[in-house]
This record gives C-alpha cells, structure tokens and sequence, in this order.
C-alpha cells in the first residue's frame, strides 16, 4: 500500500518507522567500523623508531676463516648498525697527547688514526683507546707496563681504524689473512677492523666489553703476548684468547686481570 493512501495520523506513524529503521541502521554500521579500526600492535603501520649503541675493539693476528666465529646467532646489543664508509687508504691521526697512564714500567707511546672516508672522528677514536688502556684491570697493573699517547712523530705503536678492504692490505703485506673481518698486529701498526668495531661479533652481546676486548688482545700481541686458550668451561676468558672467532666454553671478557687484580690466563697455544 502507498503510504498517500494511509490517514494523517497513519502516515504520521509510517514515517517514523522508516526513520526508525534508518537510524537503527546508521548505528550498527558505526559499531562495524569502530570494530574493524586496527590498534596498536594490529599489524598497522606504526612510527619507526631506532636505537643507537656505543663501541668497542677488534681481534686477531690470524689467518683463521672468520666462519670459525659464527658460534651464536644472538646479536650484539642494541642491533647496532654500520654507516655508509669507502675505502682511502689515507688516514687521519688524533690531534693532542695524553698524561702517561700507569705507575712503573716500559714507557710505551702510541699514535691513534682514522682511516679518513670511514665517518669516525679520530678524536672520538682516541678517546676510547685512551680510556681503555689507563684502565686498572688493563695492562698497566702490575707495574710492567705505561702508556702516553702522542700526537705524531715516532711513536713505538700506531693505532688504526681502518676499513676491511685496507686492513686486509697491510695484514697481507705481513703474510697474515684477515678475510675483511678480523683486525691485526703488523710490526709497530694494530688495524682495527672498522666493521668489527660497529658490528662486534654474535658471541658477545656487549659492544663495549668486545670493543675494550679488542684493543686490549691487539695490544697484548704487541707487548710479546701470545694467544691462549680457555682454560675450562664457564670460566672467565683470557684477553689473548680470540674471541672475535669464538669463547670455547669460556665468559667473554675485556681485561688482563680480574676484578681482584689478578692476571686472567689460560694455556697458550702458539
């Protein structure tokens, strides 16, 4: 039936069923579309975020594979990230000198460089190599060694940041492969390689710890010290043992001595 045929009074009441029925309508749709609305952890698209971490040091005087490293797939901390770099070959050394670190001792003077092109301030560099070796668990306790940085001139050791590509070079020159992962001691030179020291390695989840770790092994080699093996499961590690490609059961660690100032060995194994 037309709804003009229907009485004032019916129609009245017709017209307000359909507005009724519309507005019934129009809510159920709201309630559809409020529960269809993605949250938070809905998979929608969220606002990116970063994290950034601080670093460390790197590893061996070896031609060991670098795949002899991949013990662990847990990451280094705070998913640190490697910046655009390019390989120069030239490098930048740190400006000013430091105090003498240590009591008593040989006198051992060393230069920091940068290899320019890899986007790290050799003043920032340096900073680092200094804090670690006037540390009291490094190698100045026990009154065998000192350490002064200087700024140019000859220097018992230079201390470079250097790319992978120019790493590999001047270890190669020394007859040692370091198949652009691991770092070096070539005569006076400790290459550091730049994607170790943003990266560090999986079995060490603390970037400063492998980092500390890195400067203080190169620098044992360049005090006549030998590599060492884990002296026994969970133990503490020797700072000569190379951790960079693997722990062998033992706990990373950074220093020659322990907390109580004794010197943290294991058996040598060349």
């Amino acid at each position: 039936m037309d709804p003009s045929e229907l009485a004032p009074t019916d129609r009245r009441q017709a017209l307000r069923r359909r507005v009724g029925v519309a507005v019934g309508a129009l809510a159920i749709v709201g309630v559809l579309l409020i529960a269809l609305r993605p949250g938070p952890g809905s998979g929608a698209a969220q606002p990116a975020t970063s994290t950034t971490t601080s670093v460390a040091a790197a590893d061996p005087t070896t031609g060991e594979s670098p795949s002899a490293a991949q013990s662990s797939t847990s990451s280094t901390s705070s998913s640190p990230t490697l910046p655009d770099y390019e390989s120069t070959g030239e490098f930048e050394t740190a400006k000013g000198s430091d105090r003498v670190r240590g009591s008593s001792g040989q006198l051992m003077t060393y230069e920091v460089e940068v290899e320019k092109g890899s986007g790290v301030s050799a003043r920032v560099f340096a900073g680092a190599i200094d804090g670690t070796l006037r540390n009291p668990r490094g190698w100045t306790a026990g009154g065998h060694w000192r350490f002064q940085r200087v700024s140019a001139g000859q220097s018992d050791l230079t201390i470079r940041l250097a790319t992978p590509k120019s790493v590999d070079a001047q270890c190669a020159a020394a007859g040692l492969n370091t198949h652009g992962y691991t770092s070096c001691r070539t005569g006076r030179y400790i290459l550091i390689n730049l994607d170790r020291w943003y990266l560090g390695v999986p079995q060490i989840r603390d970037l400063d710890l492998y980092r500390n770790y890195l400067i203080n092994h190169e620098v044992g080699h360049a005090l006549g010290k030998g590599h060492q093996s884990c002296p026994g499961k969970g133990e503490t590690a020797p700072v000569m043992l190379q951790q960079t490609l693997g722990l062998d059961g033992c706990v990373a660690n950074a220093w020659p001595r322990d907390t109580k100032g004794k010197l943290v060995t294991g058996p040598p194994t060349d």
